[in-house]
């Protein structure tokens, strides 16, 4: 299949979208890691009552959702100004990769966050990938979640808007309960 004219449209998703969400994370990880992935990105789109608002996104093409992703808030309980998000879960059908999908995803819902006044975003994944969006592992160093990450160079983050740092200038966060699984760090 080739998507050589990019995706039909970006929105946010329902959940009248989780069988077509779970569809795309079952064909883009392995079988291995797909139900945990897949389990994550089911939870986060059914807690649409969190405050601030967790954001999920859906990429269609000809009606068909073909990609997805999540940002949830984060939590710093010693800076209570402090407004960050974390990008996970992101896929793209595997017979829709490398068209650009996934990329598109990402910028829109950094566009999103950077229009609410969103701070910081961190995510867990492959720096190369993520680097072309400006997510860097300094500035995550000093950021600390409650999990040892299995990658520590795939621990990142990008500033979207000036935001103030703690005193020691380290963030202790607390994620979303649904990425609260070591599975996942």
């Amino acid at each position: 299949m080739s998507c050589q004219h990019g995706i039909d449209d970006l929105r946010e998703a329902t959940t009248q979208d989780i069988d077509a969400i779970e569809k795309v994370y079952k064909s883009a990880f392995p079988e291995e890691e797909s139900e945990s992935v897949t389990k994550l990105a089911v939870q986060l789109l059914k807690d649409n009552e969190t405050s601030p608002k967790i954001y999920s996104f859906v990429a269609l093409l000809k009606n068909t959702v073909v990609g997805h992703v999540s940002f949830s808030p984060v939590v710093d309980a010693n800076d209570v100004g402090f407004r960050g998000y974390i990008l996970a879960p992101l896929a793209v059908q595997s017979d829709y990769h490398k068209h650009g999908i996934g990329s598109k995803l990402v910028k829109h819902g950094l566009e999103q966050l950077t229009n609410v006044g969103v701070h910081a975003v961190f995510v867990y994944g492959d720096p190369g990938y993520y680097g072309r969006f400006g997510f860097r592992a300094d500035i995550a160093e000093n950021t600390k979640v409650d999990y040892e990450v299995k990658y520590p160079s795939g621990w990142q983050g990008l500033i979207l808007n000036d935001c103030h740092h703690t005193e020691t200038g380290t963030r202790n966060i607390s994620v979303h309960a649904a990425l609260c699984d070591e599975e996942l760090w």
